[in-house]
């Protein structure tokens, strides 16, 4: 159906931007990957995050919301924000790890993980509120956690040409197959390349993704933010890293089912398409926008660093250990996702 739609648009409009065509595969009302009614996140869908684990990974995250907490002295308005909370698992370790009053706000664009979400926290309706969009939040004091919410945004895909020329991907259709065509870049992605990666102008057939998206969304946070932090957890590099000579490919990635491709045209709909975050281009809109970065670590060196002798005693008494293995160890979560902590106050 999703392929149709796009088809159709293509027919009526020429190709479009691939950027465009990951916002319909995903967020297309009702059909979308992210928005269709049977959506399954979880070991029954197609990925998992470090909250489908075991209660670890919110237990670990209380400890440090009670910190910021403290930090803010705003005990009457306390509240924490989770966009794209999935099932609702990590909403409810941390409610039930906390040891403060707080309020805590789902941002949620899918109206049947809404209703999973209030039915897995139901002991915390009193605390809990939902919003479709970012938009529709007030300003408010506490914490924003954005656990893997920016590799989800819609990117740009970019080649190098024999000519050392940027092109940008279009997708396009024929004989009823979606097909790829390169364009000239439009000029934000070229700004964007000459600014975060102008070294790969020189490696010809280079492609690699732009996540233009990231700023405006970052922008949003810190207009919804009196003072506060973000936490941001994800896939990612620094730009270094990222537009490396060796990632001739970028970072595009497919999930169905647990397993990997590099096709987004098949399973349209039904297949997750992400792309890993370039830490440097988001740390440079955050300032921008009025945050400062205080922190970026590996997942492993993070969640380490939250952990004294009280707080493994615990994770021991709750056997939880193995699964805190999975979140720190290199071969589990632990050095390919990386965390950013922003503050404004």
């Amino acid at each position: 159906m999703l392929k149709e739609i796009i088809i159709e648009k293509i027919k009526n409009h020429g190709p479009i931007p691939f950027d465009e065509f990951m916002e319909i595969a995903l967020y297309y009302p009702d059909l979308g990957y992210y928005t269709k009614p049977d959506t399954k996140i979880g070991r029954q869908g197609d990925f998992f995050t470090a909250s489908h684990l075991c209660s670890t990974f919110g237990f670990l995250l209380s400890k440090q919301i009670e910190n910021f907490y403290h930090k803010l002295k705003c005990f009457e308005d306390f509240t924490i924000t989770e966009i794209g909370p999935g099932m609702g698992y990590l909403a409810k370790d941390i409610l039930e790890t906390l040891s403060i009053s707080v309020k805590y706000n789902l941002v949620e664009i899918n109206p049947s993980l809404i209703e999973i979400q209030k039915q897995n926290l139901n002991h915390y309706l009193d605390k809990t509120n939902w919003y479709k969009s970012i938009d529709k939040l007030s300003p408010f004091v506490g914490v924003f956690i954005c656990n893997e919410v920016f590799d989800a945004l819609p990117v740009r895909v970019f080649e190098i040409n024999t000519s050392t020329e940027m092109m940008e991907v279009y997708v396009d259709f024929k004989n009823d197959e979606l097909t790829e065509t390169l364009l000239p870049c439009r000029d934000e992605t070229r700004e964007y390349i000459e600014e975060f990666a102008p070294w790969i102008l020189k490696i010809k057939g280079y492609r690699s993704e732009v996540n233009l998206k990231m700023k405006s969304l970052i922008e949003t946070l810190s207009e919804k933010f009196e003072k506060g932090y973000v936490l941001i957890f994800d896939y990612g590099y620094l730009a270094e890293e990222y537009y490396c000579s060796e990632r001739k490919r970028g970072t595009l990635l497919c999930y169905y089912k647990h397993t990997i491709n590099e096709n987004p045209y098949t399973n349209i709909g039904s297949q997750d398409i992400t792309a890993h975050v370039n830490f440097t281009a988001l740390k440079k809109w955050a300032e921008d926008s009025g945050f400062e970065c205080v922190g970026y670590f590996s997942q492993s060196n993070y969640l380490i660093s939250l952990c004294d002798e009280k707080v493994l005693g615990e994770i021991y008494q709750k056997n939880l250990i193995q699964h805190f293995k999975r979140l720190v160890l290199p071969q589990g979560m632990g050095e390919s996702h990386r965390v950013m902590i922003l503050s404004k106050t």
